[in-house]
Parts: C-alpha cells; structure tokens; sequence
C-alpha cells in the first residue's frame, strides 16, 4: 500500500467519523493503523470494495426491492470465509420486501457477518430475517464469543476492540462504528443481544414494503447469458471438503461450471468423468502430500498450460517468486470474491479477445 493511498483512505475513513474525532490528528492515526494492519494481511473488509464506500453525505436512495436478493449474494460472498474456518453458515430463504437503500443496508448487513464469522472460533452463524408489528427485522446470529452486557455501547464507537476478540482476529475496531452510522442514516434500530461466552445476535429493524411482484425482480436483474464468467470451467483443488463447498457454491452463483477434488490423480479423474476442459486452475497453496504450485505442474502436463491461481495464507517473498516462475497468480487468505471474479473476467475477456 503506497503512502498516497494510504492518507487517501484514511481521510475517506475519517470523514465518516464523529466530527469531533478530527481535532485529535484522526487522519495519521488511521494511517498509521493501515499500514501497520496491510504489512500480514489484506485491508480489512470495510474497506474492501471502494464501490461500497460509506457515503460522505446523509442522503440515502430509499426504495423498495426484496431483501432476499440481498441475502442471497450475502450468502454467496460469505460461504468461502465460514467454510475456511470450519464455521455452519446458514441464510434463511426470505420473500419479504423492505425499504431501505439497497446499497448501504448491503454493506451494513456485511459489516454484522463479517463480525460474525471472524469472531466465532467454533459453530454456526444465522442470517435471517422475520416480519413483526409491520417492520422487518433482519438478524445476524453467531455463538462466538460474545460481548459483556457492560461493553454493548461501547463497541459501537471507533477503534474499540474487546481484549478477547482482538486476540482471535485482526481489525481496527472500526467495523460496528459503520454499523451504527449507516443505521443512524438509514433511521434503521440496531439491537444487540448478547453475553461473554455465549454468543451474540444483532438485529436490524427496517420498513416493510408492498410484495413486489416477480416480474420487477426478473427484469431487475441481468441476463445470466451477459454474465461475464457464464460457463466459464474452473478446476478447484483443495484439501478441505467444507472450502470446496463454499467455493463451488460461490463459483456457480457467478455462473461458472466447477469441477472440485482434493488431490492431483482425484482432479484428473473428475476431469475425465466431466468431460470438460478445465478454463483456469484454483488451487490451495497447502495440500496432503505436496504443494500447490506442484499440483498445477503436473496438471499443464496433462491438461495444457492453462491459466493458474494459487489461494495461501503463506504471504512470503519465497512463495511469490515461485507462484511467478511457473506464471501463477496468488490470492492471499481470507480469500476476497471480488479479486477473485476481476481475475477470472480479465483472463475471460483476454481469452475472448485472442479469439
């Protein structure tokens, strides 16, 4: 992360803060914060899509659409992270309609699961929501570790972080203070139910709105032929059953054809049983019996050299060069679904333009 964008975004960070944070040099803190932070990991998730930047100003576009569309793409960017961590993570189907502004309920939404998962070591995480008393409350469920009765205002503030949490996740304890503003925006009640050790759940309260019909969601959405990686063969390697899971589940939401195994001869295998050629390789850098940058060798051997992506918690110098030897790209966990799908759309349309 370069200087210039580092004081960038902290004053975009800043300047959604309490107006009185300012006099107290906020912007060098916070960029201190992110370079600290981006040394071992990637920027945290708040700040992950600059398409999802909290607004600098109070207007929000209020409107009417069904709040499961939301959680279905929830769902979809939120599987690979719980499944990584062994975590159950369970979407209740909904068909209710809200009103709200798409975009900030979204993030906000994303700001709870996020918290959710990264902070239960162990178990499940719920999202769903129920209509009660004409208003719609949306609930975020986890039994992680869960918050002291005492603290529960306090997390809503900046750069708060309980001692527990921080020793189970890295962060910058701004993550809730976005949940409370964009609330606060949105005239959406945020509760919190919770106790140390026995997990926690949050709920959001919004405006129900008139059943939209089916039609308005169909014409809403494009055309899955447009879709960019529509059928696009990606051959997932990994070791863990439940990440396989959740990638697959993410791939295919994005259209593409998946082919999953554990091992070099079990991929080649479902290769041959699919009959498809693979597009691109998505392999984990740690597998039994060997390494990913191994795995993809011998698969160019047998399949042709196609185009490679090596997933790996492992951020050295070392593992870089030999992911760039073999002509490799390289996602760092917790593995983000947008550099993911700008990856597999460059390498589709590269391709579409060579033929």
């Amino acid at each position: 992360m370069t200087q210039a964008f580092t004081f960038e975004a902290a004053h975009r960070i800043a300047s959604n803060l309490r107006p009185a944070a300012l006099d107290f040099g906020i912007v060098p803190a916070i960029a201190w914060q992110l370079q600290r932070f981006t040394r071992n990991t990637d920027i945290p998730h708040e700040f992950s899509a600059p398409e999802d930047a909290i607004p600098l100003g109070p207007d929000a576009e209020i409107a009417a659409f069904r709040i499961g569309d939301v959680l279905k793409q929830l769902e979809l960017e939120f599987a690979p992270l719980a499944a990584e961590k062994q975590l159950q993570l369970t979407f209740v189907p909904s068909s209710l309609a809200v009103r709200s502004d798409r975009r900030l309920l979204r993030r906000l939404l994303q700001n709870l699961i996020s918290n959710a998962i990264k902070y239960t070591p162990k178990g499940r995480v719920l999202v769903g929501c129920r209509r009660r008393r004409g208003k719609v409350r949306i609930e975020v469920i986890d039994t992680g570790l869960g918050i002291p009765r005492t603290k529960h205002k306090l997390i809503f503030q900046e750069f708060q972080r309980l001692d527990q949490g921080a020793r189970e996740a890295r962060g910058l304890g701004l993550g809730l203070s976005i949940v409370e503003r964009i609330a606060r925006v949105l005239g959406h009640p945020v509760a919190i139910r919770s106790a140390a050790g026995r997990g926690s759940s949050f709920t959001v309260e919004l405006p129900v709105a008139v059943p939209l019909p089916e039609e308005d969601v169909q014409q809403s959405r494009p055309a899955r032929a447009t879709a960019p990686l529509d059928g696009l063969c990606i051959l997932a390697i990994d070791n863990e059953p439940a990440i396989l899971d959740g990638m697959e589940l993410l791939l295919t939401g994005w259209g593409c054809k998946v082919i999953k195994a554990g091992d070099v001869q079990t991929a080649l295998r479902e290769v041959r049983v699919a009959k498809a050629r693979p597009d691109v390789f998505l392999i984990d850098y740690h597998l039994d019996g060997g390494h990913g940058i191994d795995a993809v060798m011998s698969l160019r051997w047998k399949l042709g050299k196609m185009p490679a992506i090596l997933i790996t918690a492992d951020r050295s110098r070392k593992v870089r060069d030999a992911a760039a030897a073999v002509d490799m790209a390289v996602l760092h966990k917790p593995l983000k679904p947008a550099a993911l799908r700008a990856i597999l759309a460059q390498w589709r349309l590269s391709r579409a333009a060579a033929e």
